[in-house]
This record gives C-alpha cells, structure tokens and sequence, in this order.
C-alpha cells in the first residue's frame, strides 16, 4: 500500500504553500493534478476550498468542495473545522451551527476545535461570558502547548472586549444621569 498520485500531487501543493514563500503556480499546478487523477480527492479538495475561501474570496466555491466532500466521506474529519470557520466568515451562522452539531457526532472529530467554533459565534454575537465558558471547555480537550496557548489568547482578547463594553455602558450610564440632572435644574 502506498501513496496515491492525488496523494503525493496534493502533499507537493501543501509543500508549495508552506514556508515563507508560496509558490501560487506549483500550487494551483499540483491541485489540478492531484484532482485530475481523482476528483474526489478530500484532503485537495479541502486545500481547494481553503484556497478559494482564503486567497480568491470565493466562499460559495469554497463550499462546493467542502460539501463534494461531505458527501464522499463524511469521516473525512479535517473538512468540518474548515467550513464552519468560512461559513462563519460568510455569516452564514445558523448553517455554521447545524454542521458544528453534526461533526460533533463524528468518531475522531476535534471536539476542541468545535468548542472554539462554538466560542468563536458567541463571540461575534456578543455573548462574551458564554464564548470564554466554551473556550474553558475547549482547553479540557486539547493535547497540545501551542493550541492551548491560542485558547488562552482567546480568552484575554475576550475579556478586553468584555472591558471595553462595560467601560462604554458606564460612561452611557453616567452621561445619562447628568442630562436628567440638567433637565431637572431646567425644569425648576
């Protein structure tokens, strides 16, 4: 058993795009290629996607290969994080929360990275207290410094939007009890 042709065209890819510089061609070249030797290819199909969603801006292309996955191997666990993070990214939140409940029924699935995710929706909708309380459950399910360390960033930046938000209600708070000072010093 070895590496198929879409196997080493689609490593060849992910070698391109890495370091400091990205060899757009050889990428682009070997993601042809690897989905010309198989179209169903999932991880040159999630590169695909990530590629149209991230570099080209095209969401809804994106989303064609994240779905063509889908629908080819739902235990292809690499493609759920991906598109619920661009179908956020799309505002395309009540879809985002559907296919996070779906991946978390997958065998093998980062439950931290749905936790995130999770976290990441309560965030943009301004539920800052219930986005850190996710991020605390996402860390129990992390196994690596570094992405525990990301959690931790989270929560930081988190709480000074909670700070920014609670000194922005109080000076709202304040202004409005000295204007109802000055219209009773008016009134009178």
């Amino acid at each position: 058993m070895g590496l198929t042709l879409a196997d080493s065209y689609y490593l060849k890819a992910k070698a391109a795009s890495g370091g400091f510089g990205c060899d757009w061609g050889e990428v682009t070249e070997s993601l042809n290629y690897a989905l010309s030797y198989d179209e169903n290819h999932c991880p040159s199909l999630c590169f695909l996607g990530k590629v149209y969603a991230e570099n080209l801006s095209q969401f809804d292309r994106a989303f064609e290969c994240f779905d063509k996955i889908i629908a080819t191997d739902t235990n292809y666990t690499d493609v759920y994080p991906v598109y619920i993070k661009y179908l956020i990214w799309a505002e395309e939140i009540p879809k985002a929360e559907k296919l996070i409940e779906f991946a978390e029924k997958i065998k093998a699935i980062d439950i931290s990275q749905l936790f995130w995710l999770k976290a990441y929706i309560e965030d943009i909708n301004g539920n800052y207290k219930k986005s850190i309380k996710l991020l605390k459950k996402a860390q129990i399910y992390i196994y690596n410094e570094y992405y525990f360390d990301f959690m931790n960033d989270e929560k930081r930046r988190i709480k000074k939007k909670i700070a920014l938000t609670t000194k922005k209600s109080q000076k709202k708070s304040k202004n409005k009890k000295k204007s109802n000072k000055k219209k009773k010093k008016s009134k009178k």
